[in-house]
C-alpha cells in the first residue's frame, strides 16, 4: 500500500499541478508528500469532517466544514474551525442528522472560499478522516467545480485502522464513529453531528489508535494505512 501511496501521490501532482499553478490550490501541490515510513509524532494531522445536504455528491453540497490539528501527538484546541458554507440548493434532506437550516447558512461562505481556506492548511498536514470516501467524494467535487482541480493530500481513515483492528482479532463490530470510540473508552457524542464536533471526536480516536497499536513514537504512517486523495471522485474527469 505504501508503494501505491507514492506512485499515486507523484501521478497526480503531475497530472493536474500545471492546473493547479493560478488557483488557491497551487501551494499545496509543490508540498513535498509525508512518508509513509515517517513515525506519527513526526506529522501534523489535520483532522476534518464535512456535513452535506445529502449523500450524492452529484446532487448535495456541502453545508459545512470542521478541522482541528495534531501536532507533537498532541491536539491543539485553538487550531479548530468550523465554516458554514451557502448552498444555494438549501439545507435539503440531511437536515436532521446536522442540524443546518436553509436560515443557518444564508449569507454563510461560499464553498470556494472555504475550500481556499482549507487548503492553506493542507501543505505539510496529513489528513484525517472517519469514513473518507463520502467526505473525499463532496471535497474533490467542489474543488473541481471551483478551481477545475481537485486537491492533493495524504490521509489516513479512522474507520479503516479500526476495521483492519477488528479483522486481526477475528471480530465484527460497528464502525460509527460513536461505536469506535466507546471501544477506546472515549466519552459518547451528543446532539446533532457537527463537522467541528465531529472532527474533534475523530482526532480523540485516532490518538487512541495510535497509543492501542504501540505510541506515536514507533507506529509509522505506513502501519495506519496512508493513501493518497483519489482524482475519480471528481465528476467530469
Amino acid at each position: 500500500m505504501a508503494v501505491f501511496y507514492s506512485l499515486s501521490y507523484r501521478w497526480q501532482k503531475k497530472r493536474y499541478g500545471k492546473a493547479a499553478t493560478k488557483t488557491p490550490l497551487a501551494g499545496i501541490y509543490q508540498a513535498t508528500a509525508p512518508a509513509s515510513r515517517s513515525l506519527m509524532r513526526e506529522n501534523r494531522f489535520l483532522v476534518v469532517d464535512c456535513e452535506m445536504s445529502g449523500l450524492d455528491a452529484s446532487r448535495s453540497q456541502l453545508l459545512s466544514i470542521g478541522w482541528v490539528v495534531i501536532e507533537n501527538a498532541r491536539i491543539s484546541h485553538a487550531s479548530g474551525k468550523h465554516l458554514l458554507i451557502h448552498a444555494d440548493r438549501g439545507a435539503g434532506e440531511s437536515t436532521r442528522i446536522h442540524g443546518l437550516h436553509d436560515a443557518t447558512i444564508a449569507g454563510a461562505k461560499s464553498a470556494a472560499a472555504a475550500i481556499t481556506l482549507l487548503a492553506k492548511q493542507v501543505p505539510g498536514s496529513v489528513l484525517v478522516f472517519h469514513h473518507a470516501p463520502l467526505d473525499l467524494r463532496f471535497l474533490q467535487q467542489t474543488a473541481y467545480d471551483n478551481f477545475r482541480c481537485p486537491l492533493l493530500f495524504g490521509y489516513v481513515d479512522t474507520m479503516l485502522i479500526e476495521q483492519r483492528r477488528l479483522q486481526l482479532q477475528g471480530a465484527e463490530s460497528g464502525l460509527r464513529l460513536a461505536q469506535c470510540r466507546e471501544r477506546y473508552g472515549l466519552p459518547p457524542i451528543s446532539g446533532h453531528h457537527n463537522a467541528m464536533t465531529d472532527a474533534r471526536a475523530t482526532a480523540e480516536l485516532l490518538l487512541a489508535q495510535t497509543s492501542y497499536l504501540g505510541g506515536a513514537g514507533r507506529v509509522s504512517l505506513g502501519r495506519m494505512g496512508i493513501q493518497c486523495s483519489r482524482h475519480q471522485y471528481v465528476r467530469g474527469v
